[in-house]
């Protein structure tokens, strides 16, 4: 494996504002219970078409009485990047938000445990990919997909690791959750111990790159160096769209090739944001 300094936000000297790092990630009812139930679930989804069908009644906390569950799946949507990019219920699962019938609502939507349906384990990829092409296309090429093609449900896909909503896990969740429920720590090559070491590098990276887009952004870009941590910031997504092919090797590679170019970047500005005190400003009051 390709040995890199540790970053962690501990090796950053402390001054005034504190590590980038920490700054960067400050940056990441009442139920009615005596009316029948069914007269609840027709109330709440009786104002439901005026935007969005699926929204509007699985959000009300009388659908909560109904089935919490669903409900609970509704307050995880709220903040997933799904929810803040503009994606609704229909544009995964399927049905018809226009309408206020709940028949003609939930036309086309199946239980997760049928092959019909748009998040069928091994539709996952098809249905994730409308909008994750590049990570698909990935994917695809793994020995994942190649397993999810040929096994059952514990095969992996794509709500393996990423849970349905679950809102930018952290790396060690995804390890200790995912990866060590197949790939022991004594066996394959320390495949879990490597995954997470490429994940750890990725997420100070992400750090990295928001902290100087901060600094730069609030005091102005000097000569080349927007193009520049532009030209890093798609190379970290393409590091992170092809990771999902897990070739190792390559991944191990490339995160410390782009955590070494960040680096120097990084440093330009923590010292210069030391030496002319402006570091608070960058952290939250």
């Amino acid at each position: 494996m390709v040995k890199t300094q540790d970053m962690t936000h501990n090796s950053v000297p402390l001054n005034g504002g504190g590590s980038p790092l920490a700054a960067h990630a400050r940056y990441g009812l009442a139920v009615l219970a005596v009316i029948p139930m069914v007269l609840l679930l027709g109330l709440a989804c009786a104002q439901a078409a005026q935007s969005n069908a699926c929204e509007n009644c699985h959000k009300d906390p009388i659908f909560r009485l109904h089935n919490h569950k669903l409900y609970s799946y509704y307050q995880d949507w709220v903040t997933s990047p799904h929810s803040a990019a503009g994606l609704s219920c229909d544009q995964c699962h399927g049905g018809d938000p226009s309408t206020d019938d709940i028949k003609a609502a939930h036309k086309g939507i199946y239980s997760t445990s049928n092959p019909k349906s748009r998040i069928f384990y091994k539709n996952q990829p098809q249905t994730c990919g409308t909008c994750h092409a590049e990570v698909t296309r990935s994917f695809t090429e793994s020995k994942h997909f190649q397993t999810l093609t040929v096994y059952d449900e514990l095969a992996p896909n794509c709500s393996t690791c990423h849970r349905a909503m679950n809102r930018k896990p952290y790396y060690h969740d995804i390890v200790d959750a995912t990866c060590r429920s197949c790939h022991k720590r004594d066996l394959l090559d320390s495949v879990s111990e490597r995954a997470e070491e490429i994940l750890r590098r990725l997420n100070i990276a992400k750090g990295y790159l928001g902290w100087t887009g901060l600094y730069y952004d609030m005091k102005g870009w000097p000569g080349q160096t927007k193009q520049t941590v532009t030209n890093l910031n798609s190379k970290y997504h393409g590091i992170v769209a092809k990771g999902h092919s897990f070739d190792l090797a390559d991944s191990d590679r490339t995160s410390a090739e782009l955590l070494s170019e960040l680096m120097l970047i990084f440093d330009t500005a923590w010292k210069e944001c030391q030496q002319k005190q402006e570091c608070k400003k960058l952290s939250p009051q």
